[in-house]
């Protein structure tokens, strides 16, 4: 473990298990997962994660991983009580990604005296079709009783971008009105065919997607150029975006050297025995937590994508923002509709970014 890399790590995710409560239409994991994960914590992890912490400069996320991490309570009770016991202060938080079925009083209780961030999957108004069921609908009281807690919708036929952040707004308005609660953060995530097993998920009306992100980006230069009301979840969605464009510009970063995700070099992919893999999504094995760091680094890179599609992404007029989409969707799927898709949802934004120019000032406005 001392041979792994002196460099600092965003994340670590631990793959608790592909044991999940919902059988959602485009679960990754469903046709690319073949094996069974150890469920017997190995400790020698504890001291993986301390010493990776150690060797930080910027604080190091712990993400609890499925399946469903809350099919794995008592794992991740122990995980937290272990790794706080051993004082690692404030280099360490916590995070999971959850349907949030399975909250009750008791895990609401330990995640907010934990501080941990829940992220809720949920796809708005038609989630009971893309997941076979609500949250917001059947656990509400539950959810917003969370302290940090924000949203993930997944792009769909069934979900539309301007839809989307409609219905976030909505969750938003009643729980910040009747709960109290702190504006919503919401991510917003592309359809990944994976051998889907479910195409009525990419049969979108291309038009009508165009059209609302067009209608989005037009709200956004209105209020960035004429002081125009605009919410805050609009607001924070649009400015992730142009601060990825600004800063792959800045950096000149315009074409990937790896796969976007970082999975297997910022981002570590561990099981509960030590086992590391390149992506928490995959069964990919690239070593282990007793290897030496530039082996699996080698192994990583061994796996890595990015030149199998650079000849087509680096003609792409998206490509600063896609930087060649995820690794696990092959070229079929890029031609039938992942690709349009990309585009129909960055390239107005691109367009959005030359509108306003540099060095734009927003004016006050009340979100």
């Amino acid at each position: 473990m001392s041979n792994y890399l002196r460099k600092d790590i965003s994340t670590i995710f631990v793959m608790l298990g592909h044991e999940c409560n919902l059988q959602c239409k485009y679960c990754l994991q469903h046709d690319v997962v073949n094996i069974a994960l150890d469920k017997q914590v190995n400790p020698d992890i504890y001291n993986f994660i301390c010493e990776t912490a150690r060797n930080q400069s910027t604080p190091l996320g712990i993400q609890f991983y499925g399946g469903e991490p809350l099919v794995f309570w008592n794992k991740i009770v122990e995980i937290v009580t272990e790794l706080e016991s051993r004082n690692t202060g404030n280099n360490i938080y916590f995070s999971m990604i959850t349907n949030g079925k399975l909250f009750d009083e008791e895990k609401v209780n330990f995640v907010n005296e934990h501080n941990i961030g829940v992220c809720i999957s949920w796809d708005g108004r038609n989630s009971n079709i893309t997941r076979g069921y609500n949250v917001f609908e059947t656990n509400k009281e539950n959810i917003f009783k969370i302290k940090n807690f924000s949203i993930s919708g997944v792009m769909s036929s069934y979900n539309y971008i301007g839809d989307y952040l409609e219905d976030a707004i909505n969750l938003n308005l009643d729980y910040v009105k009747n709960y109290n609660g702190h504006t919503i953060h919401v991510n917003v995530d592309d359809l990944l065919d994976i051998n889907l097993p479910n195409p009525d998920l990419k049969d979108f009306d291309y038009n009508k997607a165009y059209e609302q992100m067009e209608a989005l980006c037009d709200e956004y230069y209105n209020y960035v150029k004429n002081g125009e009301r605009l919410e805050v979840i609009k607001v924070e969605y649009f400015e992730r975006k142009i601060n990825q464009i600004r800063g792959a510009i800045t950096s000149k970063h315009y074409q990937p050297l790896r796969d976007r995700c970082g999975n297997g070099c910022e981002v570590i992919n561990m099981d509960l025995n030590g086992n590391l893999y390149k992506c928490h999504n995959t069964d990919a094995k690239v070593g282990t937590i007793y290897d030496n760091g530039f082996d699996v680094l080698k192994r990583v890179f061994d796996l890595d994508m990015v030149n199998h599609t650079a000849e087509k992404c680096n003609e792409c007029p998206v490509q600063i923002m896609c930087m060649n989409g995820c690794p696990l969707v092959k070229e079929a799927p890029r031609e039938e509709f992942y690709c349009a898709m990309i585009n129909i949802m960055n390239y107005p934004i691109m367009k959005l970014v030359t509108r306003l120019g540099d060095g734009v000032e927003r004016k006050d406005n009340e979100n």
